[in-house]
């Protein structure tokens, strides 16, 4: 009797073990580098229309880094890449706002310090300070702004693009964790057959 509840309870542990020891490297992420660029984008104002060309602007110039960004380990080299492409990404910002309004200025500029506020990815959280970052200033370049992080390229995780991989992966997961009652079922099964009626 002793014996077998003995066997059950390490049954038991070893599940439990196991489970806790999976939720731990789901969660587990690489970090973050503390040398990074950023992106802040300016609207030249807060109305739906000027947010709306921010947006798209957004869009095509974190589309268009990342792009370059996949094989650059370095930030020293990743500012090489911007310098390089500066004026691309400029166009592609101007013929967004351009499609919008001819007359609208746009401003794209490499600066060594800006103010960002804090940021939270996931469990990584990179603290309000001063950073490298591409900034572009359209119009006034009084409205809201919007920032991400360019290097290394997160900018596509805030914009929801490669979530799909990210929810085969999560399903993936689940399918773990559902292999796992199967055994606990097994060990109820030993329990009643030893202790059942």
């Amino acid at each position: 009797m002793k014996s077998a509840i003995i066997y059950v309870f390490i049954g038991l542990f070893l599940v439990v073990g196991n489970w806790e020891s999976q939720q731990q490297h789901w969660q587990e992420e690489d970090p973050v580098p503390e040398d990074s660029i950023r992106l802040r984008i300016f609207s030249h104002d807060d109305s739906l229309l000027q947010q709306e060309i921010k947006r798209e602007v957004r869009d095509e110039v974190a589309i268009y880094s990342a792009e370059h960004m996949d094989d650059v380990p370095t930030k020293e080299e990743a500012r090489e890449v911007f310098d390089a492409h500066l004026e691309i990404i400029e166009k592609k910002a101007e013929e967004v706002v351009h499609a919008y309004d001819a007359s609208m200025p746009v401003d794209v500029s490499l600066e060594k310090e800006v103010e960002f506020p804090t940021r939270v990815y996931g469990p990584l959280v990179y603290p309000a300070g001063d950073y490298e970052a591409l900034v572009i200033d359209i119009g006034d370049g009084e409205g809201e702004n919007w920032w991400c992080v360019l290097f290394p390229p997160l900018c596509l995780s805030d914009l929801g693009i490669g979530e799909e991989e990210e929810e085969t992966d999560q399903e993936e997961k689940e399918e773990d964790i559902e292999e796992e009652p199967e055994f606990s079922f097994f060990l109820a099964e030993v329990w009643d057959g030893w202790f059942g009626a």
